[in-house]
């Protein structure tokens, strides 16, 4: 889950599919006169929709943390959650990969760039080392060891296609980022807070990068500077739900209350 608390202890919650499909809509507005359109796009679109659907299983019947009062967030590890964690997100991959392989390769990429700092493309925000037990060294060398497989065979006819998926890899980062900040990471005292992105590369042909800097206007608009979408302003909006303060007795009366949860969507403006 994707959480953040407000003032008054209360908790906005979105399921990592809420989140990752506000990720794809800045992957399909991304591009103008400065910046790359995606290629190939529609992979992009779809890779970066379904990048975080190896939660959905888990988050259908969320585990609680009681001493938070709601769900387990994306930043802790809930109980049994290793042991489901490296198996449903294989799962995933086999999902994606059958329906696109070039989409299921760089999701790949992203689940095992997350146990690797995001294999440091990022220094704002600065990414974080996860825990790395035998296991998930083992699925990351098996992983990996796919993608290298993927990369030869869609790879043939393209003499640069290697430096298009790091690329696109990078811009699936970017959106994950963006989106995060408006689930969780943007704000302060209730409020968005000024942030930036980078290094951010500019287009497929250069090496160009460029600090994306996020400026508040208001409570749900932002300023984005320099601006790389097609439509401005861009508004984008992202499902939650709002958790009142209080305590549970049980898990089973934490997950009620998390169902019973009304749904909101969360709106938000972008501009040059």
């Amino acid at each position: 889950m994707v959480v953040r608390e407000l003032k008054d202890r209360s908790w906005v919650v979105s399921t990592q599919e809420d989140h990752a499909e506000l990720s794809a809509q800045f992957a399909a507005h991304w591009g103008n006169g400065k910046f790359s359109k995606l290629r190939p796009y529609q992979s992009m679109v779809f890779a970066t929709t379904y990048h975080d659907s190896g939660y959905r299983d888990w988050e259908g019947n969320p585990p609680i943390n009681l001493e938070k009062r709601r769900p387990y967030g994306l930043r802790e590890t809930a109980p049994k959650f290793k042991e489901y964690e490296l198996q449903a997100h294989k799962r995933i991959l086999d999902w994606i990969r059958d329906r696109d392989r070039y989409a299921g390769l760089l999701v790949s990429t992203h689940r095992t760039g997350l146990w690797q700092m995001r294999y440091n493309s990022f220094t704002s925000p600065k990414g974080r080392m996860r825990e790395k037990s035998q296991e998930i060294e083992a699925v990351i060398k098996e992983l990996e060891a796919k993608q290298q497989e993927e990369k030869r065979s869609l790879g043939k006819a393209e003499p640069n296609f290697d430096q298009v998926l790091w690329f696109n890899y990078r811009m699936l980062q970017v959106f994950d980022i963006l989106s995060l900040y408006f689930c969780c990471d943007g704000y302060m005292d209730d409020k968005l807070k000024q942030d930036l992105v980078a290094p951010v590369p500019v287009n497929y042909e250069s090496k160009e990068e460029v600090e994306l800097h996020i400026i508040p206007i208001d409570g749900c608009s932002v300023k984005i500077d320099p601006y790389p979408f097609d439509v401005s302003p861009l508004r984008v909006s992202v499902r939650a739900r709002k958790i009142a303060a209080g305590s549970y007795a049980s898990e089973e009366e934490g997950r009620e209350v998390y169902f019973k949860a009304p749904r909101d969507l969360l709106s938000f403006q972008l501009s040059a």
